[in-house]
């Protein structure tokens, strides 16, 4: 090899290297972007909520809406899940908040979105929740945590306000499923009232059935359910959900909590 085709080799080498590294320190600084303007939409939303100077510590009433219904009418709620899982839901079609934040940006991750398919008045009985699975843990990216039994357990009570009414939740089930109809793990999420008893019952028990985890809290005809949804590996198509099911008139955060924590490893 002459040693001008070994210094064109060499120069091409390197070249390639460079662009090798730009595209890197690009895609870094992209995520470190997105995750920024994801933080900054969730401080806004936040403030919006409980008060440029409050913590989110406890559930707001229905006034305190009026802020974020400004900011964006197709508000619907308020979720609280976890440390990490606690803002805003809004409702239109099922597309576009998967690419736009809650103020209305384009983003990678999108924002929390109540199915279209549901009514938020009256509430139908079953609630459907959908959100990005975001490696960086924003949207739903820390729904995988409730995999972890302990984990689970230290989140045992959620609550979703809308603005219509508050309500606490409590978690029945945590499930893989495909979302590609035929597939033998293909369950419809999309159910979100139920003409009988058994329908309801029937609904209920499957999930239960492919829960990894056995939680002794009691469900039938009359409560309601909501479902958190997000992207999982797990199957083709795969989604990870995690079922809960309302607090009762009489029953308490702390009487669910000491349920859930006698869960078990299914």
């Amino acid at each position: 090899m002459t040693q001008h085709r070994k210094g064109a080799i060499n120069f091409t080498l390197r070249v390639l290297c460079l662009l090798v590294a730009l595209a890197c320190a690009a895609m870094l600084v992209w995520q470190i972007a997105t995750r920024i303007q994801g933080e900054r939409a969730g401080a806004a939303m936040r403030s919006l909520y409980y008060g440029a100077s409050a913590e989110a510590a406890a559930p707001a009433p229905q006034e305190s809406f009026s802020q974020l219904l400004s900011a964006n009418a197709e508000t619907v709620g308020w979720l609280s899940a976890s440390d990490s899982i606690d803002f805003a839901i809004v409702q239109r079609d099922n597309e576009y908040y998967l690419t736009h934040n809650f103020f209305g940006e384009q983003t990678a991750e999108g924002t929390a979105f109540m199915d279209a398919g549901n009514s938020v008045y009256p509430l139908d009985e079953h609630i459907l929740i959908h959100g990005h699975n975001m490696r960086d843990g924003s949207v739903f990216g820390d729904l995988d945590l409730f995999r972890d039994l302990d984990y689970l357990k230290e989140n045992a009570v959620a609550t979703f306000n809308t603005i219509y009414e508050n309500a606490q939740y409590v978690p029945i089930a945590v499930f893989d499923i495909s979302a590609t109809p035929g597939d033998q793990d293909f369950v419809d999420m999309q159910t979100f009232n139920f003409d009988t008893d058994e329908d309801f019952l029937n609904f209920v028990n499957e999930a239960r059935a492919r829960s990894i985890f056995d939680i002794p809290v009691e469900v039938e005809r009359g409560d309601r359910l909501l479902s958190l949804v997000t992207c999982s590996y797990n199957n083709d198509n795969g989604r990870l959900v995690v079922m809960l099911r309302a607090l009762r008139e009489g029953e308490t955060a702390q009487e669910m909590t000491a349920l859930v924590a006698q869960a078990t490893q299914a």
